[in-house]
């Protein structure tokens, strides 16, 4: 359960993180906001599209000439004793004389930059630009998405290393039962009836053989030649047999003295390993490495467990796996010969 909590709590910050920098608002002066409010007054009494160039009639490019008599022109028009009639008259006037400020001085910069990026709006306390803003399941299917990503990242970083490891251990197990020749006789299984000229079966794969080496196996060993080469006889297996040897005589490639020691049962292409807790054959397959589906991931899994918990149909996937008290107790007897069954995958214990 460890490695989901790490999913989870990383998903968790990311999204927090994301949520607090998109909310976070800008710190505007006292002129942005005299530009913000008469801009919001200008609109709900003109229209969405009134400008302050647009009040004016006059274009944004307009020379300080041009915008004094156009306000010249404007106040007249709007002069309070010229419209008894219109209730907010004199707030209209004031307006135009605050435009005319803005455009005459400094502001008119600032104006221009909100006018061709976009007004905040009023929210609450304070202006904020109109973003998206995720909900509560926004943000839940957010943190499950990334958690499902993160997990199958992992996991297909972590399978592809298994499954390097699976092979390293396969082919030293095949070197010490076959000797420094060993991807010759491989090949030779491998082809079958298509063997090219100069490789022939060897009746040494057909015997099993058990044989001890460290559970990394041997590290350096020369890559194992592709099909594609094999089957058209391009391959120098004596090259390849003494780029094994050169391995082997180097002691700082030939294995890890401290890693620990496995029996192995090597016969033809299969390699099996020893448990040592039931005495049981294991069949090494690269394939159990695979990384994990997304129907693999926790979310499936929880479901999974949450039915299990109701109607005991599913297996309790979310559970640890623990061994079985009467396995403990019982002890098992030694197989003779070849050292007891040979299974294939990963034992699981639970029933």
């Amino acid at each position: 359960m460890r490695p989901l909590r790490i999913i989870l709590l990383a998903a968790v910050l990311l999204v927090s993180l994301l949520s607090l920098t998109a909310s976070a608002s800008t710190s505007w002066d006292k002129d942005d906001h005299e530009i913000f409010e008469l801009q919001s007054a200008l609109e709900a009494t003109y229209g969405k599209s009134t400008n302050f160039y647009s009040l004016l009639d006059i274009p944004r490019s307009a020379s300080s000439l041009e915008i004094k008599r156009a306000y010249r022109k404007r106040s007249l028009e709007l002069h309070p004793d010229k419209n008894p009639n219109v209730a907010d008259a004199q707030q209209r006037f004031e307006r135009l004389g605050l435009v005319y400020k803005i455009l005459r001085d400094g502001r008119k910069d600032r104006y221009d930059h909100f006018l061709k990026s976009g007004f905040p709006k009023w929210r609450r306390n304070g202006y904020f630009y109109e973003r998206y803003r995720p909900g509560l399941a926004s943000v839940l299917v957010g943190i499950v998405a990334v958690s499902v990503l993160v997990e199958m990242g992992i996991s297909r970083l972590t399978s592809g290393q298994e499954r390097s490891k699976i092979e390293r251990l396969k082919m030293s197990a095949r070197l010490v039962a076959w000797g420094p020749r060993y991807q010759a006789i491989l090949a030779s299984l491998l082809v079958d009836q298509s063997t090219p000229a100069g490789l022939m079966p060897s009746k040494v794969a057909r015997v099993e053989k058990k044989v001890r080496v460290p559970i990394t196996g041997f590290p350096s060993l020369p890559a194992f030649p592709t099909t594609a080469a094999i089957t058209s006889g391009s391959v120098d297996w004596d090259t390849q047999e003494s780029l094994t040897r050169t391995v082997l005589t180097n002691p700082s490639s030939a294995g890890d003295s401290g890693a620990p020691i496995v029996e192995c049962l090597v016969h033809e292409q299969d390699v099996s390993l020893l448990d040592k807790y039931s005495n049981e054959w294991i069949k090494l397959d690269e394939n159990d490495a695979s990384p994990t589906k997304v129907t693999q991931t926790w979310p499936f899994r929880l479901v999974a467990a949450v039915v299990n918990r109701f109607t005991g149909q599913h297996e309790d996937v979310l559970g640890e796996v623990e061994d079985d008290p009467l396995e403990q107790e019982v002890p098992k007897p030694k197989s003779s010969g070849k050292n007891g069954k040979l299974r294939k995958g990963n034992k699981n214990k639970t029933q």
